[in-house]
């Protein structure tokens, strides 16, 4: 079964959006170093460059408790967030239109070209952590102001065990139409989450994910011998 977890259309402007799909299994092949299969929560992230909630949540929540739950949860970065989209002819350039600005636009192409070099060129057990620590970096440096292009791109040099070759890939994306077409794509995939956002099921769920993530991974581990030590506390939260 799968849910989502979703806000008023109101509150989604300045928000990011965050979707659950019930457990999986990793299997020892996909886990070398685990001695078991374990229960997996997919997370699927849908955000925006330069939304400030969307940076204060990837940067106060799932990068700090990323990893303590790195073998419990399987994580998808979709940036896009309220974006519009369209083209002239079917073979014609992509035209966006974004939330927060042009700028915002041109980090959400920026990151996306990032998770798609990693998920090119790196080793697929790293890809997971290489794309957090990445957009993390990113996030938290335009929070601080630097330009959301810039930020992916200097972020890769500060990223720890990002190839050269990953960081080539990234900056000819972001010089080229792939990067119109990554962006595109993350549209259709918030699109066929739902059109427009808006408040689905429990908006309950959505602020628990908002203000505390690991509670909410938590309360979906269901396997008491392989939950993380931080669900042993009543109330886990930064």
């Amino acid at each position: 079964m799968r849910f989502y977890l979703s806000i008023s259309r109101a509150q989604l402007a300045a928000a990011v959006f965050v979707a659950l799909v019930s457990h999986g299994i990793l299997s020892n092949a996909q886990l070398a170093d685990d001695e078991s299969k374990i229960h997996v929560v997919n997370v699927d992230v849908y955000y925006e460059s330069l939304c400030s909630d969307s940076m204060r949540w990837i940067t106060r929540q799932l990068v700090p408790w990323y990893l303590e739950f790195r073998r419990h949860i399987n994580v998808t970065l979709i940036p896009y967030g309220k974006a519009t989209r369209h083209r002239e002819s079917e073979t014609g350039p992509w035209q966006f239109s974004c939330q927060h600005g042009p700028n915002e636009c041109l980090g959400n192409k920026a990151q996306a070209c990032g998770i798609h070099a990693i998920q090119s060129s790196e080793a697929a057990e790293n890809h997971q952590r290489l794309m957090i620590n990445l957009i993390g970096c990113a996030m938290f440096a335009s929070g601080g102001g630097r330009n959301p292009v810039t930020a992916v791109q200097q972020c890769t040099e500060e990223v720890e065990f990002i190839t050269t070759k990953t960081r080539k890939l990234i900056d000819d994306c972001i010089a080229s139409p792939l990067a119109d077409d990554l962006l595109a794509a993350n549209g259709d995939k918030t699109d066929a989450m739902q059109s427009p956002l808006r408040f689905v099921y429990s908006k309950e769920n959505q602020d628990e994910a908002l203000s505390n993530f690991p509670k909410l991974i938590c309360r979906h581990l269901t396997k008491k011998d392989d939950r993380p030590s931080a669900c042993e506390d009543e109330n886990p939260e930064n």
